[in-house]
């Protein structure tokens, strides 16, 4: 029999828990499983209303509090705390799908994966019962190239992911330096090998939830490019494919959001994109790096404060 940690992020989503809790509660499957919760500094009396929600399950119920310090930081200390040799993250927010965790089992173990996910829908904060319809779940597949399907987009989060707890701590675990633990965290499980992929929803995500990275425009494009060269330049003995995909995609991002959101049909982000149709340097972390102006309000690559995770802001300030 298997057994699963689920690792809950929570900040600030007191409407959302009695839902999310009531989905964690429906998850089938002939599986041990244990529950924690990582409230992340919430104001809004998040983590009493878990402890009020799970009174009385005969199932593990872990409660971990700590200050506001990022999802990404949230995540690792609730692996930390699990016991279990499977962890399937969930967003605060997000609502697991009934048969998913069960069918992700499955797919891993059949796929001799350490790793499978599966996709991201979407449900209405206002409707009533959004897990009531039926979710199919076709079978798993290998997924053919894992990280050149991340590096060029994160088509979904990190509620969609079980992982083996030794696969996590391998590929380093969620990277604290960044909020989100979303598309990091993609790139550097499968930087660390293959996964199983369910080709349907596993979870589901509200559709109107201003204060997710998603929602956050600037922020969330800032990130996505600073995982690509956090990839590029850390990863030992990287392909040089993968070099080239991330590096394409640092620039087209930049390009197409400089040009969207400021309007100029011409620009060094414009001039650099279309150079990397060509051509590829030969050290392309600098070039990743200097893309990161596109999103910044003054055009400066160093990131605002208020964009960073409290733990980068507290190992800066020497408190952490």
């Amino acid at each position: 029999m298997s057994s699963v940690s689920f690792i809950i992020t929570v900040y600030d989503k007191r409407d959302y828990l009695p839902r999310v809790i009531d989905a964690l509660g429906r998850q089938s499957g002939p599986f041990e499983r244990e529950f924690v919760f990582v409230d992340d500094g919430s104001r809004d009396g998040s983590a009493d209303l878990v402890a009020s929600l799970t009174r009385g399950w005969r199932d593990r119920v872990v409660i971990l509090r700590q200050e506001n310090r990022g999802a990404s930081a949230a995540t690792n200390a609730g692996a930390r705390a699990a016991t279990y040799p499977w962890l399937r993250l969930v967003d605060g927010d997000d609502l697991l799908v009934p048969d998913a965790t069960g069918r992700l089992l499955e797919g891993a173990a059949a796929a001799g994966q350490s790793l499978a996910y599966g996709e991201l829908g979407k449900y209405r904060f206002d409707d009533p019962d959004p897990l009531a319809r039926h979710f199919p779940l076709p079978p798993h597949r290998i997924e053919p190239d894992g990280l050149a399907r991340f590096i060029r987009n994160c088509p979904c989060n990190s509620s969609t992911i079980l992982v083996s707890a030794e696969r996590y701590w391998a590929a380093g675990g969620c990277d604290e330096r960044l909020v989100s633990p979303d598309q990091a965290l993609f790139l550097r499980l499968f930087a660390t090998g293959g996964a199983a992929h369910i080709p349907a929803p596993v979870a589901l995500a509200p559709d109107q939830a201003p204060r997710r990275l998603s929602e956050q425009a600037r922020r969330s494009r800032y990130e996505s490019v600073l995982a690509l060269y956090y990839l590029v330049t850390e990863t030992k003995g990287l392909d040089p494919r993968y070099v080239a995909i991330a590096y394409r995609r640092a620039m087209s991002r930049a390009c197409r959001f400089h040009r969207a959101h400021l309007g100029a049909k011409l620009s060094r982000h414009l001039a650099r994109y279309l150079a990397s149709l060509f051509r590829i340097p030969a050290a392309p972390g600098p070039s990743i790096y200097r893309a990161l102006g596109a999103f910044t309000e003054d055009g400066s690559t160093e990131r605002p404060a208020s964009w960073k995770p409290g733990a980068l802001l507290l190992r800066e300030t020497g408190k952490a």
